[in-house]
């Protein structure tokens, strides 16, 4: 049985090799951000409260131009200006997709060839599966 997500996720870069060892491990990972998440951790809240997952895309940090990795927002803790998140069941995406295809949720729009945001809230794209 597929796990019912939130009808929005969190978008964000990391380095790939970040994401290719946390998929290879299969465990949690925990990681740090220089953004306060508030808009994240307030969504991980809306999700746990309706016992749904809260997805995280990864886009690549040395090429911004691909989505890579995804898996479940288990965490998130801010720390002054900074947020530690954790992430469970990363894993790879099934097939090439870019940023661009995600959808803001703030404007309805697609993200933005050079958008450099550290995070990003946006619909959950069809594309993911459990």
């Amino acid at each position: 049985m597929a796990l019912e997500l939130l009808e929005h996720c969190v978008y964000t870069i990391v380095h790939p090799s970040t994401l290719e060892k946390a998929a290879c491990d299969g465990n949690p990972t925990t990681l740090r951000e220089s953004k306060a998440w508030v808009t994240g951790r307030n969504l991980l809240e809306h999700a746990q409260e309706a016992n749904v997952g809260l997805a995280i895309l990864f886009g690549d940090a040395t090429d911004c131009s691909r989505l890579e990795y995804w898996g479940l927002l288990t965490h998130v803790e801010i720390e002054g200006a900074q947020t530690l998140y954790s992430v469970d069941r990363i894993r790879r995406l099934p097939s090439l997709h870019t940023p661009q295809e995600l959808v803001l949720k703030s404007t309805g729009n697609c993200i933005a060839a050079n958008f450099i945001r550290p995070y990003a809230i946006c619909n959950t794209p069809d594309f993911i599966a459990d």
